[in-house]
């Protein structure tokens, strides 16, 4: 399928950004003395969350090992739609795009939240990629690929 290769690329991207997640806030260690106070506070104050007795640093560990396992969910969803076939297409076409508006979301919760350096980390997992190989795939699913006048599938 010619949409292979973006989203193939994606799903590359993708991995490695859910390694580089993983690692790093896992081994984020503040070194001001404030940020040391904040994060003593977050593994030593317990409370009551659910009916279960947890500290802010269950629920931070928590949900950043939930992001990392999304991001690789998203990379191998990316490489298996990197095969789809031609009867797969409308849907594999939705799913990329999702997987675009997924990466285009996380682009502006790091402006919002992170800072431009996290943004352009965000915007390297492959937005582009997976909406070309979206593009690609409707191209396929339309038949329009090598027609004249039509989208260049390879």
């Amino acid at each position: 399928m010619p949409a292979k290769l973006p989203l193939r690329v994606s799903s590359i991207i993708l991995l490695l950004f859910a390694i580089g997640h993983t690692e790093g806030f896992l081994s984020f260690r503040p070194t001001e003395p404030q940020a040391v106070d904040v994060l003593n506070a977050m593994r030593n104050v317990p409370f009551n969350f659910g009916g279960n007795t947890v500290h802010w640093m269950d629920l931070y560990t928590g949900f950043g090992l939930a992001i990392s396992v999304s991001g690789v969910v998203s990379a191998v969803l990316a490489w298996r739609l990197s095969s789809a076939t031609s009867g797969e297409a409308p849907l594999a076409r939705t799913a990329a795009w999702l997987l675009c508006v997924i990466q285009v979301a996380n682009i502006v919760l790091s402006l919002r939240d992170f800072g431009p350096i996290q943004a352009v980390f965000a915007r390297s997992c492959g937005s582009s990629e997976v909406g070309r190989g979206a593009v690609k795939m409707k191209a396929i699913a339309h038949g329009a690929c090598g027609a004249v006048g039509s989208v260049k599938c390879d």
